[in-house]
């Protein structure tokens, strides 16, 4: 399971959520300005939006999630994440 943590507005967040239904991966999308001191307690050092974790594993912003999934489907890290 893919958690992404943004806001609706974020160019980034949104590419996040469409990358994630593009290759029709489960994910679960949380609206962080619900509840903003729960984003930061979960990500205190986040300077930036979204923040992606895949399967527990801390994965970063949008850059490094659309790496992680190319790598992923690629099987190249195939049963890692």
């Amino acid at each position: 399971m893919i958690d992404i943590y943004g806001t609706p507005y974020c160019a980034f967040c949104k590419r996040a959520v469409k990358l994630a239904t593009e290759y029709d991966l489960k994910f679960m999308y949380h609206n962080i300005d619900e509840d903003k001191e729960a984003f930061k307690q979960m990500f205190p050092e986040a300077t930036s939006i979204p923040q992606i974790v895949w399967n527990g594993v801390y994965i970063g912003g949008y850059d490094e999630f659309a790496g992680a999934v190319v790598d992923t489907i690629g099987g190249y890290g195939e049963g890692q994440l």
